[in-house]
């Protein structure tokens, strides 16, 4: 018995049957790649406490870019699990006392810059300038019922030293960073979010969360 043959159309229907599930699997594979190469080079954080209002908010999802070179500007993540003070407490807590591993903070200077702040505003001579600058820092948050940052001066700045960089929180009154403990080791740095992650919190925060559930 000779086999049925296929019509011209029967020809067309399963040739675009069949580059359709060729693409099909080429986009599920594309996507697979995508995934391996985002999730090892980005991590995902959740934001803890209130330093970094009102930019970020206490429950905000980021991914930190774990290749990047942190600039003066870029929010970083940084391990802070071994600073000590001179009695071996930790030097970052919690309020309940625990010490704390990570904290999220902005760069606002790196080895070589000098810098003070006078009257809720932050002055900065990059290295190799012979001006002081102040910054424009719309991101910066200062609560209206807490005084007013001040520290170093004109005449006698704060000095950041090679392979350190100074840190602050957005919410400049309320954030425990470089201007209580100094300059931290740039090597601290874990990842570097990028613009785009604080600009789409929303969105990450909301796959994070969704992802978290299944995580624990």
């Amino acid at each position: 018995m000779r086999p049925t043959l296929l019509t011209g159309r029967e020809k067309k229907g399963v040739s675009a049957l069949s580059v359709l599930f060729t693409v099909l699997v080429a986009v599920i594979l594309l996507l697979f790649l995508f995934e391996l190469w985002f999730m090892g080079r980005f991590t995902p954080v959740c934001v803890e406490g209130t330093s970094m209002e009102q930019t970020l908010q206490d429950g905000d999802w980021l991914y930190a870019d774990a290749e990047a070179e942190p600039k003066r500007g870029d929010v970083v993540i940084l391990y802070v699990g071994d600073y000590q003070n001179e009695y071996g407490h930790p030097l970052f807590q919690d309020e309940y006392g625990n010490a704390i591993s990570y904290i999220i903070k902005r760069v606002i200077a790196l080895e070589g810059d000098e810098l003070y702040a006078y009257n809720n505003v932050v002055y900065r001579k990059e290295a190799g300038e012979s001006e002081f600058r102040p910054l424009d820092e719309a991101y910066a948050y200062y609560e209206p019922t807490r005084g007013g940052l001040y520290f170093g001066s004109e005449r006698d700045p704060v000095k950041v030293q090679a392979g350190e960089i100074f840190v602050m929180g957005d919410n400049r009154l309320n954030s425990h960073d470089s201007v209580d403990v100094g300059a931290l080791n740039k090597n601290s740095v874990t990842g570097v979010v990028p613009d785009w992650a604080v600009e789409h919190r929303g969105a990450i925060t909301g796959i994070e969360s969704f992802r978290d559930r299944f995580r624990n």
